[in-house]
């Protein structure tokens, strides 16, 4: 089973685990108003993002005006297969 784990500290939302489609749902059940104090997800911490994670992540920097920070190899390779990087980064 895969988990995914978060935690705000100041203004950044870090992600911890797999953001899959069976994992987005935890996140996405998330009261909105979590984002009003947030600027920035840090996603350093992600071990695997899928189509459906991606898709959260640019719901959330395209509705929430937020960056995402600490891209790793396998999220950027993603970002750039769905030519994303000026939408998310």
């Amino acid at each position: 089973m895969s988990l995914i784990y978060w935690q705000q500290q100041d203004d950044v939302l870090y992600l911890k685990g797999v953001l899959d489609r069976s994992t987005l749902n935890q996140i996405w059940q998330q009261d909105s108003t979590l984002f009003d104090t947030i600027a920035n997800i840090d996603v350093t911490e992600l071990t695997r993002v899928d189509s459906a994670g991606l898709a959260l992540l640019v719901n959330y920097c395209l509705n929430f005006n937020l960056q995402l920070i600490g891209i790793n190899a396998q999220l950027r390779t993603l970002i750039q297969l769905y030519n994303l990087e000026k939408v998310i980064t």
